[in-house]
């Protein structure tokens, strides 16, 4: 029953506390990764706001620039910088990029040379620039045949699963891999063919592996981000992520080994880069403006001028010619700050970064921030280089105290599991086996029972069956042939009384209560019980330390307590046969003492005893019959009169059984 239940239950609730503390100590990135969930959609929709401002500040520059042939350009373009706060200085080009505006000579101010320093040299289209392009944009023909590999691979297995392929004529030709393949590409336009190529690389970290590899193959080089997000430092990339940083590190090296055409985006201060920052998702190219040029008729140019990120916007007129301007930028920072509307709540700070990674907008109460250390961030795209939308905890101990408080509520659950499993088993198998056990017992109750009963009435057969086949016997012999039958009669009757108390309810029984002398009823068993003990060579006697020892008591109910004693007594006193009854009294209580010299009792099991059924020990009851109530009844009937039973060893070997009973008033009349 024990390894039964230990199996069913114990193993499996160890197993249970030991996955439920595993999962304490996960805690913290299983919090952490959902939070970064959360925050990386909110920073993700920040940045998409980022660049749909950018457009808008496009537009608006658009709206507001006509240069028409022959007009007087300073004019216009004085006017057009006047009407809006986004432009800095103006520009005009000819159709072959001649500067036609700023004027080189005395007529430019201060602010326009400072720009013809800059950027005559790019305007002019004899250098080249640095430019951003998504890296999946850049190979999405890779991408996208990668894409369309996987989807032929699943709808073939898809169709093999209902009904078996067709098997191709031997002498048939293979069919090329690549033709497959691109069979298989959706036709698209160019516009949908990027955001296809985009989805996908976002969407598998295979495709992203891959598509690193091959950049650091053909020597790309990344742009350079200036933050380093915690949820990824701190949770670890996947074997894919962790691979791309690699590629990252490697591309940075092959860089750095062989010097790039055009001039690289400035790399973050040493002491500020983080030690291992995620891949960016864009490519540093050089183009020329006649380069950028072709690919549209207007857009926005961000430049690095040292550690000073500025922005050209150009329209190519009707006529050829490009107007435009680099743009204020104050103005601009203010415009595209303006896409948040909420920076700081309980949870989060959310703000954007520039270029130098400084916030935009600072949020209040951020006070020694590190903001090269944001919790989740995003990078915004090819017209703001190296700016990113990033988040950061309000508080940065927040999920490690939530984790411990979420781990602490798991131990103590589990705790509370523990204990209550490992209490209910214990309850469970005790009361198992005391149920086990009470009912051997009892099967013992009923053998030895009916050995009990047997017992007095075969010796009464035997004394009637003397008597009326030795009609001539001495009066003596009859006397005590007499005597030795009521005995066991008295004896029979005892037994008979013990069975029916121990079955009936208690508060069924009812006492007839009344002033007795406990040496009274002491010196009736003792005259009772004297002619059958001394018949089997028992020595009793009665001691009386005091003339008279009233109580409150049922005379027939204290016999019975104290014929049980004897009886017990005399089963278990094989050696010493000496019984002694003494009363004695005080001024509170009237003890009833019987004596035995029998096999004693140890100290454990001096309580034990008691109980109904129980048998000290086989070595030391063996061969030793009883019911094994006659001390349960004794002490129950004791404390119904407000008293107890008790027992202890006896001087010189033995036990002494101490029945103790309230004393009663002196003064009450007896009954």
């Amino acid at each position: 029953m024990g390894i039964i239940f230990i199996a069913a239950v114990i193993v499996p609730s160890i197993l249970l506390a030991v996955l439920s503390i595993r999962s304490a100590g996960r805690e913290e990135a299983w919090m952490e990764k959902q939070m970064s969930a959360t925050l990386d959609a909110e920073v993700t929709h920040t940045a998409g706001l980022a660049g749909a401002e950018v457009g808008r500040v496009i537009d608006d520059l658009r709206s507001g620039l006509d240069v028409p042939p022959g007009s007087d350009y300073g004019r216009i373009l004085a006017r057009w910088k006047t009407a809006t706060s986004l432009v800095a200085v103006p520009f005009m080009l000819s159709p072959r990029y001649g500067i036609l505006w700023p004027p080189s000579d005395a007529r430019a101010g201060a602010e326009e040379k400072r720009f013809l320093s800059e950027n005559g040299a790019f305007l002019s289209d004899r250098t080249a620039t640095t430019v951003l392009q998504n890296i999946a944009v850049k190979y999405q023909n890779e991408i996208l045949a990668d894409a369309s590999l996987a989807k032929s691979k699943a709808a073939r297995r898809s169709e093999s699963v209902g009904a078996e392929a067709p098997a191709q004529p031997e002498n048939a030709a293979p069919v090329a891999p690549a033709e497959s393949e691109s069979a298989a590409l959706p036709a698209a336009t160019v516009p949908e063919a990027r955001q296809m190529a985009i989805d996908a690389f976002a969407q598998s970290p295979s495709i992203q592996t891959r598509v690193y590899e091959e950049a650091r193959e053909k020597g790309d080089q990344l742009n350079a981000r200036v933050v380093e997000p915690m949820a990824m430092a701190s949770a670890g990339q996947s074997s894919e992520a962790a691979s791309a940083g690699a590629m990252t590190a490697a591309l940075k090296d092959e860089a750095a080994k062989s010097p790039p055409a055009a001039k690289p985006v400035p790399a973050a201060k040493k002491s500020a880069a983080p030690a291992k920052e995620p891949p960016s998702q864009f490519v540093v190219t050089s183009q020329l403006l006649s380069q950028i040029a072709s690919q549209g008729d207007s857009g926005l140019i961000p430049r690095f001028i040292g550690e000073k990120l500025v922005f050209l916007f150009w329209e190519r007129q009707k006529d050829g010619r490009i107007a435009g301007c680099e743009i204020s930028a104050g103005a601009f920072r203010g415009r595209i700050a303006g896409v948040l509307t909420s920076t700081w709540s309980p949870v989060r700070v959310l703000t954007l970064l520039d270029e130098n990674g400084a916030p935009l907008a600072t949020p209040p109460d951020t006070t020694g921030r590190d903001w090269r250390r944001p919790f989740v961030a995003r990078e915004i795209g090819e017209a703001l280089p190296r700016w990113e939308a990033a988040a950061y905890l309000t508080r940065p101990d927040s999920i490690a105290a939530q984790a411990r408080s979420s781990s602490l509520v798991i131990w103590i659950m589990v705790m509370i599991l523990f204990v209550s499993v490992a209490g209910g088993g214990t309850m469970v198998l005790s009361t198992v086996y005391g149920e086990s056990r009470l009912a051997q017992q009892k099967a013992t109750f009923v053998t030895n029972v009916s050995h009990e009963l047997k017992t007095p009435l075969t010796s009464i057969s035997l004394f009637v069956d003397l008597l009326r086949r030795k009609g001539h016997l001495p009066q003596t012999k009859k006397d005590q042939y007499l005597s030795l039958m009521a005995s066991e009669t008295e004896r029979l009757t005892r037994l008979i009384n013990n069975v029916l108390d121990f079955s009936r309810d208690r508060e069924a029984r009812r006492y007839s209560m009344r002033r007795v002398d406990a040496s009274d009823v002491a010196g009736q068993i003792v005259e009772s019980q004297r002619v059958r003990l001394e018949s089997r060579g028992f020595q009793l006697s009665l001691e009386l330390a005091a003339l008279e020892a009233p109580v409150r008591a049922d005379p027939e109910a204290l016999k019975q307590v104290l014929l049980n004693l004897l009886s017990n007594a005399e089963k278990y006193s094989a050696e010493g046969k000496e019984i002694v009854l003494a009363v004695a009294r005080d001024s509170q209580s009237v003890t009833i003492t019987v004596r035995d010299r029998g096999i004693g009792i140890p100290e454990k099991d001096r309580e034990r005893v008691f109980r109904e059924f129980y048998r000290v020990d086989d070595s030391l009851s063996s061969g030793v019959q009883g019911t094994g109530l006659g001390l349960t009844i004794a002490r129950r009937i004791a404390r119904d009169h407000g008293g107890d039973v008790t027992c202890a060893p006896r001087d010189g070997g033995g036990t002494d059984f101490i029945v103790r009973l309230p004393a009663a008033d002196m003064e009450e009349a007896p009954a």
